[in-house]
Formats: structure tokens, C-alpha cells, sequence
């Protein structure tokens, strides 16, 4: 048995076939407090239609992160501890937390006994996650009400029909189980194709487009070095002459610069317990930095672009190249121009702190389990 506080005393049951039913969501901040007030929305009418139309669905919300945990037995174990006293029927603990066994990914835990399931986001993917949410939590609560109700026999196999169209496998844990023994059914998604889509949703979580906005020093660096690119002549007819797979080549190149200074520079490699672990890790931040920088470069490009057509008189520029110029040949300027600031951004991103680098690279939840391994 794990180390945690005993079980709760149960939650009065909930009541579907009538009377007012309370579904808290204890929520983890950032993409888990933002698919909450989503639920908190389109619940109420999800519950009327798929588990009972006459009871009175009333949806709670409570923004407290339950404390850092690095297995969901211990993660149901805390949210227990945070729900009991709240006069809440159901409860169910949406987390940014990945979740894996041997048998595949975790989506949710449930226990029965106090009518509280883990629900873990990542495993729904990048995409098309709050519609996954709503089916999964209307799952949750169908299974949650039926274990109250003697008559409704049938509401389990429902249920998990309902998670069969969403792909899960309902696995209902045996009680020689080798984790918390109050758990009593696991949603899993198959490791064949529960990896990827959980890779997708950790690089999700982690908000790559606002690296962008978190690296001040790499943004200010970006900034001047793409201004030297715009105001220099030599550097159009540089962009002017270099065939389309050199300028690719520079613009590869740059972008790949300020990826790898990100991760290298700033320690952003980790080292989890077990290989398994480690590789889906280190492989979700290698993306969340490539995507980051990726946004960080088209944005620049966009700016610089805007930049080149107002501060370059075309007639200026003719000039210059000794050609009439046109629309591709300001794209040239800004693409190098974007290139230059790109490499002057990650030189730049060498003066931002480690803190500062993991604040932008990362989701709240998971710098606190970042400092919480660390320890």
C-alpha cells in the first residue's frame, strides 16, 4: 500500500433519478484550470443527456493544486485528502500530469468507494482535448451515479461503450493489483498508440507559443540583429544572390542555433528515474523548444517583413540591386533579416537565467515537478 493518508469517509452518494447532484473539479493550474471553466460550461447539458435528465447537475470549481506527486496512487491519494469535507457528490482532479503503466497510458483513475477519479490531460493528446474531456468526464459521472443506484444496471456497460468510441480500454483493477487498492477501475489508451498521442498532449501543456513572449533577452537580441538586416544594403543583395536552398539552409540553421543553445544552455535535459520515462521526456521538450522557436521565428519573420515594405522605398531598393524589384524580393530581405535575428536571438538567450528559460518553456505544474525531482 503506498504511503498516504487513509481513505475518506465516502461522500454522500449522488443521486441521478432526482434532486440536486455537486460535480467538483479540483484542478491543477494553466490547460487543466482552462479545460475546467470549458466543462464547468457544457456539463451541466452533457449530464442531462447521457446520464440523467432529472437531476439537477450543478458544477464546482476549485482552482488549488493538490501537491507535487510522481505516481497517480499517490496523486489519488492527495486528491482525497483535498476534496473530503467539501459537501462534493462526485469529484473528479484534473491534472497536467503524464501517466504511464505497463499496460499503456493512463487517462483516469477511479474509486468507486469515494466517488473520485484522476483525470490526467495529457493522455487525451494535443487536439481536440476538450471534446475528449466531455466524454471521458460524462463517462466518469455515469459510472460514479450508477454504482448508487441499484436499478441502473446497465449505466456501467454504457459507459464504457461510450469510452470504446473514444478508444479506451476500461480496465477494472483486480484486487491483488500492485498500487492503491481503493482504485477501482483504470482508463487506459494502449501503449501501440497511447504514447504518441500523450507526447502530443505533454508538448500541449507545456504552451510552446509563449516562449516567444518569456525570453526577453533572446526577443531584444532578435530584435537588433533583424534591424541590421533590414538597414543594410550589402545584406539585400546578399539575400538577392544566394540561391533558394541557401537561404533554406541559413534559415535552418538559425532556427536549429537557438533550439539547441535553449537546451543546452540552460539545463533543460532531464534525467527521470527510468529509461521509459527519461526518452518521452527529454523527446517532449526537444519538441516544446522546436515548436516554441519555430512561432518565435515566424513571428519575427512576419514583423520584419511588415518592417522591410515600410522603411524601404522600392525605388531605393531597385538601386541598390540594379533591378526592379517586386514582392519575392522583400520576402529575401526579410528571411535573412529573420535568419540574422534569429542567431542574434539565441546569443541573447544565453544572458536569460535558467529560471526564466524553464518559466517560458514549461507549464506551472510542471516547474514545480521540475524543482520537486531536483530535490
Amino acid at each position: 500500500m503506498p504511503d498516504g493518508p487513509p481513505p475518506s469517509t465516502p461522500s454522500p452518494e449522488p443521486g441521478p433519478s432526482g434532486g440536486r447532484v455537486v460535480v467538483g473539479l479540483l484542478v491543477d493550474p494553466d490547460l487543466p484550470a482552462l479545460i475546467a471553466r470549458h466543462l464547468a460550461d457544457v456539463l451541466p447539458d452533457d449530464l442531462r443527456a447521457h446520464v440523467s435528465s432529472e437531476a439537477e447537475w450543478n458544477i464546482e470549481i476549485v482552482d488549488e493544486p493538490f501537491e507535487v506527486a510522481t505516481r497517480y496512487e499517490r496523486m489519488i491519494d492527495k486528491a482525497r485528502a483535498q476534496v473530503e469535507g467539501r459537501g462534493w457528490d462526485i469529484a473528479l482532479c484534473l491534472t497536467d500530469m503524464p501517466l504511464q503503466t505497463s499496460n499503456g497510458t493512463i487517462v483516469a483513475v477511479i474509486s468507486r468507494h469515494d466517488c473520485v477519479a484522476l483525470i490526467s490531460l495529457p493522455a487525451l493528446g494535443g487536439v481536440r482535448i476538450r471534446r475528449r474531456a466531455r466524454r471521458v468526464v460524462t463517462a466518469i459521472v455515469d459510472e460514479l451515479t450508477a454504482a448508487s443506484e441499484e436499478h441502473a444496471t446497465d449505466r456501467p456497460a454504457e459507459a464504457a461503450r461510450r469510452l470504446r468510441l473514444s478508444r479506451l480500454t476500461r480496465r477494472v483493477t483486480p484486487a491483488d493489483h500492485d498500487v492503491d487498492v481503493d482504485v477501482d477501475v483504470e482508463l487506459i489508451t494502449p501503449a501501440s498508440r497511447g504514447s504518441l498521442r500523450l507526447l502530443a498532449g505533454m508538448v500541449r501543456a507545456n504552451r510552446p507559443w509563449q516562449l516567444t513572449l518569456g525570453l526577453s533577452m533572446a526577443l531584444a537580441g532578435a530584435t537588433t540583429g533583424s534591424a541590421f538586416g533590414i538597414l543594410y544594403s550589402a545584406l539585400w543583395m546578399l539575400a538577392n544572390a544566394l540561391e533558394p536552398w541557401r537561404l533554406t539552409a541559413f534559415t535552418v540553421g538559425a532556427v536549429a542555433m537557438l533550439a539547441v543553445w535553449l537546451l543546452a544552455g540552460h539545463g533543460l535535459w532531464r534525467q527521470p528515474s527510468t529509461t521509459r520515462a527519461r526518452a518521452l521526456i527529454n523527446l517532449a521538450t526537444i519538441l516544446t523548444i522546436g515548436y516554441g522557436v519555430v512561432v518565435f521565428y515566424g513571428a519575427l519573420l512576419v514583423i520584419n517583413l511588415a518592417a522591410a515594405g515600410l522603411v524601404i522605398p522600392p525605388h531605393y531598393m531597385a538601386a541598390a540591386l540594379g533591378e526592379p524589384v517586386g514582392a519575392s524580393d522583400y520576402l529575401r530581405v526579410a528571411v535573412m533579416a529573420t535568419g540574422l535575428g534569429t542567431i542574434a536571438g539565441a546569443v541573447g538567450s544565453g544572458l536569460e537565467n535558467d529560471e526564466t528559460v524553464r518559466r517560458a518553456a514549461y507549464s506551472t505544474r510542471e516547474q514545480q515537478r521540475w524543482r520537486h525531482a531536483r530535490r
